[in-house]
């Protein structure tokens, strides 16, 4: 895990989407810069756009051209040195027990993350993700399921439709941030969560935009890989 990683490169699968992978680099380095910038984090982003859409294509059942591309990817990242991975996209981890091990293994799953923080935690986190990680029963199939499922809160079909559409897909397209949050905080009143989970790499824009300004701090907590990671990635220079 992220624990090894060192002085080492961590690489980065983005571009699903671009916006959140960059958004990514930028968290890690908030977290990271110390007083001599040589100190700080050695990261590859390869930002790939041209990813089929990973809810249609796995939902569909037509996964090859999406693991094809991901094992060109991957390969692309170990060749420029990267010895761990992190890819911005959860519901594309469906397809990750499909590569070869030489391709899986330094992989930091972005469910892991989430469920060794959330087995720490106390009382109800409202699952925010695409409808692809929702219909693949990701997080249900996951080995740690049985010992956290009491505190995750699946969104009902209706309100599940309405956050891939309405919440995570306008992201993708820098609609504006804000307007993003009351349809948050309308969700967490109605399902009475304490926090809400980022089961979707799309959210990490919102949760920074929260956490970056001081009026929305406290108003909606939550568990977001990937400033987990930028945050254990720091402690370890």
């Amino acid at each position: 895990m992220i624990e090894t990683m060192g002085k080492e490169i961590l690489g980065i699968v983005g571009g699903m989407g671009p916006l959140a992978s960059a958004e990514f680099v930028k968290t890690i380095y908030e977290h990271s810069l110390a007083e001599k910038e040589q100190e700080s984090p050695r990261v590859i982003l390869c930002s790939d756009p041209t990813f089929p859409d990973r809810t249609e294509a796995l939902c569909s059942g037509s996964s090859d051209a999406l693991l094809a591309q991901l094992n060109k990817v991957l390969c692309h990242l170990y060749q420029q040195g990267a010895s761990k991975v992190v890819i911005c996209c959860v519901t594309i981890h469906a397809i990750l027990p499909k590569l070869p091990q030489r391709l899986r293994a330094p992989i930091i799953s972005l469910l892991d993350v989430i469920f060794d923080h959330i087995e720490h935690l106390p009382g109800k986190h409202l699952l925010v993700s695409s409808t692809g990680t929702r219909e693949l029963r990701l997080f249900e199939n996951h080995p740690r399921w049985g010992r956290a499922q009491h505190k995750i809160i699946m969104p009902e079909a209706d309100d599940q439709s309405y956050i891939h559409k309405r919440l995570i897909y306008p992201m993708k397209v820098k609609r504006d941030i804000q307007e993003q949050i009351p349809l948050l905080e309308s969700l967490l009143k109605k399902y009475d969560a304490d926090s809400f989970i980022a089961g979707c790499t799309e959210i990490h824009m919102l949760t920074k935009y929260m956490s970056d300004h001081s009026v929305l701090r406290g108003r909606c907590r939550f568990i977001d890989p990937l400033t987990i990671l930028a945050k254990k990635l720091a402690q370890k220079l």
